[in-house]
């Protein structure tokens, strides 16, 4: 069987000297050889206090260095680790812990109050790290046990319940190297970290340490863009993965700093803004390369070829996947987008779905719907379930948001459908202003501005200012949080 520990081992055997993990915040390096020193350790001492072959553990810990080896320390004994995101609230890790047979939770965090009414049989310390064993909730449904699990991670469920994807060490093998067919990754590649570890990791820090690149991890300042790009130029980076809200922050620097050795920027977990292209590619003279990643099937594309010309385009589709459009929706003229290629996901956890039975005569449909150009180039215009229907007229939000960021005064928006009483449904806009403007518009005058570039039932019928948007912990807006009876 393929274990990802056995992966990264021989990648240090061959280059035991270079170096795996750049600390910048803590001004430490870490060589290949360390990095697996420090995993085989602790994994002995996990291994000791009680953690064995299959069980199911929750990690509760920080990005960072601690979460790499830790990860990989229960991957070495064929344990299947449970991301459980600091940034949840407590109700949410609960159920992480209500729906998976999860046997112990590592945590480095002062408050485990999430698995409050759990049982809880043993306490061990093991460094930093605290080790919970519980008396699971329930028993792994049937066929869980034939997989060679890797990873169970939830979906950000931003339009609906979350689902609990699990991934084998087999599946993740695959998907790192058909995303390697586009980033072409090598050992002289030192990647610039800005993500939460908690809900990338299976395909990028996987795929870095597996092709023996050098992960750098900023250090925290209060002007992170301005952070990241001195780090990224003092340590050499030549690729950058991060969320669009990240280059934002490094295109709005005015430092005048380059990173000379950049050769990749990729963007990912959100949708990216023209405003947000357009500017990093000024003032860097990289353009941003848009990637499409789904925690069910991967990387399946990367904008490498049209990044420059095609600022709003996921790209083409790697080697090794396929994708098609299948039932047109009028009047959008969006399709919804399926996929089919290796690296899927092995299972949904609960309710219990093999990937045969999620799969489409071998396709999967993502949920999104879309465009394809005739270079291939693949356009992601919104989710069917965030589709909004004003009289039997549909749009997607992502065309309002974008028409209201364009307003000098607007930083950030978010187009939700809402109704009143049993009426039809309309659409509603929150805002967020930007923070140098002093006149701000009114509602009124905001509404006035969509009416002269949009269709009349696409105008927001109701716009209210607020100071931040709600967002899952993977950055994602969080539209059915908004959406609502007024």
């Amino acid at each position: 069987m393929t274990n990802l520990y056995n992966i990264l081992y021989a990648t240090a055997q061959r280059q035991p000297a270079k170096v795996a993990v750049c600390d910048c915040e803590k001004h430490l390096q870490v060589t290949y050889s360390q990095l697996v020193e420090r995993i085989d350790s602790l994994a002995e001492r996990l291994q000791d206090s009680g953690i064995s072959p299959g069980a199911c553990v929750g990690l509760h810990i920080a990005s960072g260095l601690n979460y790499i080896v830790t990860t990989y320390a229960l991957w070495k004994l064929s344990a299947c680790v449970v991301p459980i995101p600091l940034e949840l609230a407590p109700r949410e890790k609960r159920q992480i812990c209500q729906r998976i047979a999860i046997g112990a939770v590592v945590s480095n965090d002062r408050s485990v109050s999430f698995l409050s009414g759990m049982e809880v049989k043993e306490v061990a310390r093991v460094g930093s790290c605290r080790i919970i064993h519980l008396a699971p909730l329930r028993e792994h449904p049937d066929g869980f046990e034939e997989i060679n699990a890797a990873f169970i991670r939830f979906s950000s469920g931003t339009t609906g319940t979350a689902k609990g994807i699990v991934l084998s060490h087999e599946s993740i093998f695959d998907r790192i190297h058909a995303a390697n067919t586009g980033l072409r990754l090598t050992p002289e590649d030192r990647v610039v970290w800005l993500l939460s570890m908690a809900y990338h990791f299976a395909v990028s820090i996987v795929a870095y340490l597996t092709f023996g690149a050098t992960i750098i991890l900023h250090k925290r300042a209060i002007d992170l863009g301005r952070a990241v790009i001195e780090d990224a130029a003092d340590q050499g980076a030549t690729i950058v993965y991060g969320s669009p809200s990240h280059y934002d922050l490094m295109a709005r620097d005015r430092s005048g700093r380059q990173i000379e050795s950049l050769r990749l920027a990729i963007s990912t977990a959100t949708a990216l803004s023209a405003d947000t292209a357009e500017a990093f590619l000024e003032r860097f003279g990289v353009p941003l390369t848009q990637a499409y990643g789904i925690i069910e099937i991967g990387l399946p594309c990367i904008n490498l070829r049209y990044a420059a010309e095609k600022m709003d385009s996921v790209g083409q589709p790697l080697k090794g996947f396929e994708v098609r459009l299948v039932d047109h929706i009028e009047p959008s003229g969006m399709s919804s987008i399926g996929f089919r290629g290796k690296g899927f996901l092995d299972a949904y956890y609960d309710p219990w779905q093999t990937r045969a039975e999620i799969m489409q005569d071998g396709w999967f449909y993502t949920g999104d719907l879309g465009e394809i150009d005739n270079d291939g180039s693949v356009y992601i215009r919104g989710r069917a379930s965030e589709m909004i229907n004003v009289g039997g007229m549909k749009f997607f939000p992502r065309e309002v948001e974008d028409v209201l960021t364009s307003h000098p005064a607007i930083e950030q928006a978010v187009v939700f459908a809402a109704r009143q009483g049993n009426a039809r449904e309309f659409a509603c806009a929150q805002v967020v202003s930007r923070t140098d403007v002093k006149n701000l518009p009114s509602p009124a005058e905001l509404r006035q501005f969509c009416a002269k570039r949009l269709a009349h039932f696409k105008v927001p019928q109701v716009v209210e200012f607020v100071t931040t948007l709600e967002r899952t912990a993977s950055g994602k807006i969080l539209r059915r949080a908004v959406v609502r009876e007024l």
